[in-house]
This record gives C-alpha cells, sequence and structure tokens, in this order.
C-alpha cells in the first residue's frame, strides 16, 4: 500500500494504511492484559550430545508474551525435542519491523555466529502500513547478511485476522495484507539457497481458525503455552532439516536411536 492510496477490500469500508494503524493500535490498547517480552536464551534439549547454537529474530512470535516463562515459546519446546544440545540465543523484541531487525538485532544476531537463525518478522509490517516494495527490499538485506554467517529458517505470515482481539471489520483487510507480505515473503525466500521457508499459513492457520480461543492468551492477542505447543509440532520438521544441512563439523547427524 502506497502512501495516499486507498485500499478497497470487499466487505469493509475503504481504508488507508494510517487509518488501519490507528484501528489496530486502538484495539491493541483495549482494556485487557498487556504482557512483556520473554526471553528464550539457555540450554534444551539432549544435554550432552553435541552442541549446536540456534539464534532467533523478529517480533513477538518469538518473545511469547502472555506464557509464564521463555521456555514455553514454541522455538525452546521445538529445541527442547532436538536430539542435539541446543544453546538458544533471543535476540527478538516484541513489535519489531524488518527495519528494526536490521539496526537493532542483526549485528548481535551475526556476532553470535550461531549453526541456524530463526526469524520471524513480517506481521507488524503488514498491520502498520508498510508497502510491500519496502518489506521485500529491507527483508532481503536481512537474509543476505545473516546467510553469509549461517542458514536461515524463516517464517512466513499467517493470516492475521484470525486473532480474537481485532474487530471483525478490520479482518477481510486484514486478510488481504497478510496475503500480499506472505507473498513477498514467499518472493524473497524462493531466491536464497540458505533460506528456508515456513509456510505459516499453510501449516498454521487452519487450527488457530478452528481453535481460535483455545490457543490464544489472555489478552486474546498472542498465542498461549497451546498454541506455542502447536506451532513447535508444525514448525519441527523444517528447523530440524535445516540443521541437518548445515554441514559443519559441529552438527553431527543424530543416529536412528537419538532421533527416535
Amino acid at each position: 500500500m502506497h502512501r495516499g492510496i486507498t485500499l478497497a477490500v470487499p466487505g469493509v469500508a475503504l481504508a488507508t494504511a494510517g487509518g488501519l494503524l490507528a484501528q489496530v493500535h486502538h484495539t491493541a490498547n483495549a482494556p485487557l492484559p498487556h504482557f512483556g517480552d520473554l526471553d528464550v536464551t539457555g540450554t534444551y534439549g539432549s544435554h550432552g550430545a553435541t552442541t549446536v547454537r540456534v539464534t532467533v529474530l523478529g517480533d513477538s512470535s518469538m518473545t511469547g508474551p502472555g506464557l509464564e516463562c521463555g521456555g514455553h515459546v514454541w522455538i525452546a519446546q521445538l529445541a527442547d525435542a532436538l536430539p542435539w544440545q541446543v544453546e538458544l540465543i533471543g535476540r527478538a523484541k516484541g513489535g519489531s519491523r524488518v527495519r528494526d531487525v536490521l539496526e537493532n538485532q542483526l549485528p548481535d544476531a551475526v556476532d553470535d555466529e550461531p549453526d541456524l537463525f530463526v526469524v520471524s518478522v513480517g506481521a507488524n509490517a503488514a498491520t502498520h502500513g508498510t508497502s510491500r516494495r519496502v518489506y521485500a527490499e529491507r527483508l532481503a538485506r536481512v537474509f543476505d547478511e545473516l546467510s553469509e554467517v549461517a542458514p536461515v529458517v524463516s517464517l512466513g505470515i499467517g493470516d492475521l485476522s484470525i486473532i480474537p482481539r481485532l474487530p471483525l471489520s478490520l479482518r477481510p483487510l486484514l486478510t488481504h495484507r497478510s496475503r500480499v507480505m506472505d507473498r513477498a515473503h514467499a518472493v524473497v525466500s524462493a531466491d536464497r539457497g540458505r533460506v528456508s521457508r515456513i509456510p505459516v499459513g499453510e501449516l498454521s492457520d487452519p487450527h488457530f481458525r478452528r481453535r481460535r480461543h483455545e490457543l490464544f492468551a489472555d489478552d486474546l492477542f498472542h498465542p498461549n503455552r497451546q498454541g506455542h505447543r502447536l506451532w513447535a509440532e508444525l514448525f519441527r520438521p523444517a528447523v530440524f532439516s535445516a540443521l541437518l544441512g548445515v554441514g559443519s563439523s559441529s552438527v553431527a547427524t543424530p543416529s536412528s536411536a537419538e532421533q527416535s
């Protein structure tokens, strides 16, 4: 969406990017609980096994607002089920957009020199009216700089209209914006050999639509522990495959017994 251009969506009045942002901001600050970021940094998985290092970047999908501890965030639950000793380093911050990742998270993440990066960024671009072009350009820079150090697993953008806290009147517009940004994510990911894309919409959205109120925290905005557990199960194959493909002596291929 370009500045000054209105976007028509069936079932919704014409809305500008600024109008969308204002409505989302108002809804997000409604009188419901607000939760802070959690840190996933720690050691998970099979203690005593080969050690792998994974750095996570992005937004609140990596910081688990509303959960009891960082160990309940999906990437931590996932890491705990891997057949390696996994050192997670959390660089993500709730509310981040691609610019925030580039400027504030990426420099420290690169210095971590991990075996794998896991990135989730794009939802806030969809709700803040960021143009598809700007999002794609910045995401490409993130991927290019990270992939010089290690492979990248990046989450696509699911349908934000499933979030219970957001009003019905916004849902068609949010669905459209989510799809636009997710297509941009798919194009940028496809051009880069060291980047693996997780199709969040395809894997996750059907579950969240069907079990909407079971999978969200009390703020009705972020997934609860069950939602994060579901993400861990759905996204595990992509992270596991990426670590298997690292080709570094620091990541030994687990035996059949270790994988079971």
